[in-house]
């Protein structure tokens, strides 16, 4: 087996899929579809060769507005404990991340201005790395973590680690055991929840009077104006912008004070909050990015039905290119096995018949097969070797670098070429 092999499934079992009864944030009812994107399989149920015979479900991809906060999600919810992996997040191993954390932490404690003996408490905290750099300079640790194999992970490096999705009655627990929390920290976890307003409930219940809860959450500005529609997935249950998300934290105790938008993992909101009443003053960056997004329409349903139409536009002049490019006899290979990936191959066409293999520097799931068209999965170094001559970057948001990484291949003629947002040859 490969060592990417312990992480692709060896059969396949469908977990339950249900359709959403109301927003996750405000509990309103009434629910409008505005975009509606070609049904996929969990975006990393990447499958091992000797399960390649199974026949992978799909389901909706769907997102909904709500039309009382205006906050855009997903449709459909299938299975959270189904969905939950049994491996360390991959990024921790790469030096990158590493160094991500490290400034993001020293970041945190800078704003915190904590004594030592603070608590810090991360909520969906992998395998514990970044509250070991915050234990190591002095501050009290506890993880939550929903998936018990990466809890024992953190566990194993001595970080305190609750096993579990987190609600309310866990935050009632660790704040009766560990007292209230000077800083929580929940990233990514949070939009894979499907009691977003219960889990904002819970952060309250954690913090002192004078504590900062910090978040990131995937951008619903990104998907609409770069058409990211990779950040689609189903584990991914929220997109958010920043007007509901106030609201939500408002009803629930909490002020947004900062928010940013970052790159990473296709486009984020960072942000801040603290207890109602708190100290900390309010950023101008929250007023700056609500009218951004007042702008670009993000409460409208025709926003969405206009993104439908570039996407369908995009995947057509794709096609385009790759079928002129087939017609000539030139073979065509892809980059990049994250989890969207998944996403952009059903929604642009690309399937095996198109892409022969995908290329990933990650060993996660190198050995494998993509999920549902199921295509191979190989180590980077296989451009080299196998010489496609067109390479179209899935991971698009680092096309350039990727580009830039493989002089080698373009010296020999090889050509990348980015989907998004719109097709484009790399120089």
């Amino acid at each position: 087996m490969s060592k990417g092999e312990s992480n692709v499934l060896a059969s396949m079992s469908a977990p339950a899929c249900a359709w959403r009864m109301c927003c996750g944030l405000c509990g309103d009812t009434h629910l409008t579809p505005v975009l509606e994107l070609v049904p996929t399989p969990p975006a990393n149920a990447f499958v091992a060769e000797r399960a390649l015979d199974e026949v992978q479900a799909c389901f909706p991809l769907e997102l909904v507005l709500c039309e009382s906060c205006r906050h855009v999600q997903l449709a459909h919810i299938l299975d959270r404990y189904a969905m939950v992996g049994d491996a360390v997040d991959a990024d921790t191993e790469w030096p990158e991340h590493q160094a991500h954390n490290l400034a993001w932490a020293r970041e945190l404690m800078e704003r915190c201005c904590a004594p030592e003996q603070s608590l810090v408490i991360d909520i969906g905290c992998n395998d514990g790395s970044l509250l070991a750099l915050f234990e190591d300079a002095g501050w009290r640790v506890q993880g939550v973590e929903p998936s018990v194999n990466v809890a024992g992970t953190a566990i194993g490096r001595g970080i305190d680690t609750y096993p579990g999705f987190f609600q309310p009655s866990i935050a009632a627990r660790l704040e009766d055991e560990r007292g209230p929390a000077r800083l929580v920290i929940a990233h990514d976890l949070m939009s894979q929840t499907d009691d977003p307003s219960g889990f904002f409930e819970g952060v309250r219940m954690l913090l002192r009077p004078d504590g900062l809860f910090s978040f990131e959450v995937p951008s619903l500005h990104a998907l609409v104006a770069d058409a990211g529609v990779d950040m689609i997935t189903h584990a991914t249950l929220d997109y958010h912008s920043v007007a509901p998300l106030m609201r939500a934290l408002n009803q629930n105790g909490l002020e947004l004070i900062t928010v940013t938008r970052t790159r990473l993992h296709g486009g984020r909101l960072r942000g801040m909050a603290r207890p109602m009443g708190g100290l900390a003053p309010v950023e101008a960056s929250v007023a700056a990015l609500l009218a951004d997004e007042r702008r670009l329409g993000l409460a409208e349903a025709d926003t969405y039905r206009k993104l439908a139409s570039r996407l369908a536009a995009i995947r057509n002049q794709l096609a385009v290119y790759l079928d002129s490019a087939k017609t000539a006899g030139l073979r065509i290979a892809a980059y990049g096995a994250q989890a969207g990936a998944t996403t952009l191959l059903y929604q642009l066409g690309l399937d095996a018949d198109v892409i022969t293999f995908i290329a990933d520097a990650s060993p996660l799931h190198t050995g494998g097969y993509t999920p549902g068209l199921h295509i191979p999965v190989v180590a980077a170094a296989e451009l080299e070797a196998r010489r496609p001559d067109v390479v179209v970057v899935l991971a698009w948001q680092d096309a350039q670098a990727i580009a830039a990484q493989h002089p080698d291949f373009e010296a020999a003629g090889g050509r990348f070429l980015s989907p998004l947002p719109v097709p484009t040859l790399c120089a």
